[in-house]
């Protein structure tokens, strides 16, 4: 194979793969605004406190717990969110500039707080008007999730049909669907949340990558969705 060639097929290849969340989520982690580190405490703020997340709630109140209050520990990091603060609610961001027939990937942590809880992760675009609950709407992925209290279950796109984003505005929401308990100011603990162009899409093995390189594989054998 020439150098051009090889050129060329680094290329294609090197655009194809993963390069990282685009137009994601923010504050995935709920690390942001840190609370005293080292002092288990939960704490209920307003959502304009909290960037990037947004709240259904009435009241605008987001739960963060902190690493370790009630011996419950966070996936990563030092905080994590409770879906359902003081009522039951649903958790959300909008993100912009996401290429049309782009593939979308997601990948979060969940547990429950009293027993088995449940929440469904949706994802939507919201059409030409860039407003959620509009008939322009077109519901892009959506799927349940039930976890005890236990431990973390830690879920991605892999595995999914491909998700492919239309080119406007997507809202990724957390909906509260059920509680262990049945108390509204309780359940569905999550963390490590991220969504976005590259998100849990598998990279190629190096030798993989090489062998494409050398012109042993053919490039659109990478062509994979997560």
């Amino acid at each position: 194979m020439n150098k051009t060639k090889q050129l060329l097929l680094a290329s294609a290849v090197l655009t194809l793969l993963p390069m990282g969340a685009q137009a994601g989520l923010i504050n995935g982690g709920f690390e942001s605004p840190s609370f005293t580190p080292g002092s288990p405490d939960v704490s209920f703020i307003d959502a304009a406190s909290l960037p990037g997340w947004n709240t259904t709630a009435a009241d605008n109140v987001i739960e963060i717990w902190s690493d370790g209050v009630l011996g419950v520990p966070a996936y990563e990091g030092t905080q994590f969110a409770e879906l359902n603060a003081n009522l039951v609610s649903t958790l959300f961001q909008d993100s912009d500039g996401i290429a049309s027939g782009s593939i979308l990937g997601f990948e979060f942590a969940h547990r429950g707080r009293l027993g088995i809880d449940t929440l469904r992760l949706d994802i939507t675009d919201l059409g030409l008007d860039g407003v959620f609950g509009t008939a322009d709407d077109s519901l892009l992925f959506s799927k349940e999730y039930a976890d005890g209290n236990q431990s973390w279950g830690f879920y991605t796109s892999a595995g999914e049909a491909p998700i492919v984003a239309l080119g406007n505005t997507v809202r990724f929401s957390y909906v509260s669907v059920s509680a262990a308990g049945g108390n509204d100011s309780v359940g569905n603990f999550i963390d490590a949340a991220d969504f976005g162009v590259g998100v849990a899409q598998p990279i190629p093995e190096p030798m993989t990558l090489s062998m494409i390189l050398a012109g042993l594989v053919p490039v659109y054998r990478l062509s994979r969705r997560a």
